[in-house]
């Protein structure tokens, strides 16, 4: 059984996708044909479907949930268009560096491109949609970081609510057929004259658990996100143990399996954006730790700091917790304690809870002070330092000894154990750690005290099908597999160290990309005599 799968989610049972692809023979009745198939209705998705309905080609989307929105609409909504496309592809080269991930140039090359046309793309199918300044580039010191501004939709919810809300605005206008909680199971393929699999079309399931066997002429376009809600995945791809979501519970790998089950090699699926979150039982996700207060550490098992709490980039929190100890056998930072004051309870809340599906779409509002949580036991709660030790099962003493040293570390002004800067210099706009003002540490010293349990909580996996330029789907030779395409968090560009905001700018642009590809290719139905 796994050990890190988050339960909960709401989806109902349904048969496992991707574990092999149906062969496509003479005598098989197609229920429906168009010229793109795309499977999930998500940012991806919606751009995808968007772009084949401007073309005047038929598109049939698949969605296994009710509504659709996939990560898009749980997101915070922000995209970035560059100012300048050479400038953002330096900029963006140089975190690949930082992480030592695998880049495709001219795939990097080609987002960017398409990126900075973001806006025109709003003009042309959405002209009510504002896009307002939400942001600038996470890496300041990198060359050309001022071509990189995020961007988000204007309206009366979150930002992926809003953006959501625009995407699937001008796919009814546009009359896109979309089938709701149709889930797709497998690929239908045919052979070439050598052999390979050549992808015409997807093998679903209907609301009432009927089969259907949708056609695609031109290709099938993946975009049903990455696998964070899917414990099998999770053993094999990640490292630490238990690990939550923040994300959609729809996200279960289902075209990562189907990619495989035609040969697809794989590519980044050591990559992940990953906060820290809070458990809070009933709800289908994680809730996000991003504190607006200054005066928290985090403790490990053994009652001792392990990083910079600060300052560490909020979607790479999980490379902070997920190493092993070979010696005791265990993840000793996960979960991880953050330890705070009354004082630091009282200026400004551990979360923002700006995203995620379960302050998104479930509606859970963490309470500013986190009392209702002290109520629930989420958040434990003692009048002394050694108490809380007691509550939360930390040796007293090294527990004790860890805030001690903290403390004489802020009034010192210099954190010589990790480096946490103690404010964040003037004019410096927030980048990464959630911290709302200049103070970024301050002292745990005013009674009582307290501790919340923090896991990795996944807001999406950035591995999948490695694709091409074009967004084809490769197989393990590095051959495009005919009538495969994929966009989105499926097999995602972006590697270890993540720009923020490039996921949903990913989206927008590779949708747009894999329609256009897809749709310039041959009839492959009417080549293999359907």
């Amino acid at each position: 059984m796994s050990t890190n799968h988050q339960s909960g989610g709401g989806l109902a049972a349904e048969p496992r996708a991707g574990t092999r692809p149906v062969l496509l023979q003479r005598g098989m009745k197609l229920d429906k044909t168009a010229d793109l198939v795309v499977v999930g209705l998500g940012g991806a998705g919606a751009c995808a479907a968007i772009e084949a309905a401007r073309l005047g080609r038929s598109v049939i989307v698949l969605e296994k949930t009710a509504s659709g929105g996939g990560n898009t609409a749980v997101s915070a909504g922000n995209f970035i268009i560059p100012e300048d496309a050479d400038k953002a592809y330096a900029y963006l080269s140089e975190t690949f560096a930082l992480g030592l991930s695998e880049m495709d140039p001219e795939a990097v090359r080609r987002f960017c491109e398409e990126a900075v046309k973001t806006r025109e793309f709003f003009r042309a199918v959405a002209p009510e949609a504002e896009l307002v300044v939400s942001g600038h580039a996470n890496f300041t010191k990198l060359p050309h970081a001022e071509t990189i501004t995020k961007y988000s939709v204007k309206g009366p919810a979150t930002g992926g609510v809003n953006l959501f809300a625009v995407l699937k605005g001008a796919l009814e206008r546009l009359g896109v057929e979309v089938l709701y909680e149709t889930p797709a199971q497998e690929l239908l393929i045919v052979h070439d004259a050598q052999g390979a699999a050549v992808v015409t079309g997807v093998e679903a399931r209907d609301r009432t658990g009927r089969r259907l066997l949708i056609g695609a002429r031109c290709g099938v376009v993946l975009a049903s996100g990455g696998y964070e809600c899917d414990p099998e995945s999770l053993d094999a791809f990640c490292q630490g143990a238990p690990l939550l979501s923040l994300g959609t519970p729809a996200n279960t790998g289902d075209g990562l399996r189907m990619a495989q089950s035609v040969n697809a090699a794989l590519w980044h699926m050591r990559a992940y954006s990953c906060p820290l979150g809070m458990r809070v039982e009933g709800l289908g996700s994680a809730i996000p730790f991003h504190p607006s207060m200054a005066g928290f550490i985090w403790v490990d098992r053994n009652a001792r700091r392990f990083a910079n709490e600060a300052d560490v980039d909020l979607h790479a929190c999980l490379y902070s917790v997920n190493h092993f100890d070979p010696v005791a056998h265990c993840y000793p930072a996960i979960p991880c304690w953050a330890i705070f004051d009354e004082r630091a309870r009282l200026s400004g809340g551990i979360t923002h809870q700006r995203f995620g599906y379960a302050a998104v779409i479930e509606g859970y509002a963490w309470s500013r002070d986190s009392s209702r949580e002290i109520a629930a036991g989420i958040v434990r709660k003692a009048e002394t330092i050694r108490d809380l030790a007691a509550v939360i099962g930390l040796d007293a003493a090294a527990l004790e000894a860890s805030v001690a040293r903290w403390n004489g570390f802020v009034r010192a002004g210099c954190d010589a154990d990790f480096g946490r800067r103690m404010q964040r210099p003037a004019g410096e706009k927030e980048t990464i750690a959630g911290l709302g003002s200049r103070r970024l540490s301050d002292v745990i010293e005013t009674g009582p005290f307290y501790a919340v349990a923090l896991y990795p909580a996944l807001l999406n996996t950035q591995g999948g099908p490695r694709r091409s330029a074009r967004a084809e789907v490769l197989d393990r030779a590095g051959r495009p597999i005919a009538g495969l395409y994929a966009a989105g968090e499926l097999g995602s560009l972006w590697g270890t160290v993540y720009q923020g905001s490039s996921n949903v700018a990913e989206c927008l642009a590779y949708g747009r990309i894999a329609a256009r590809e897809a749709l310039a290719g041959a009839d492959h139905l009417a080549q293999a005599g359907f």
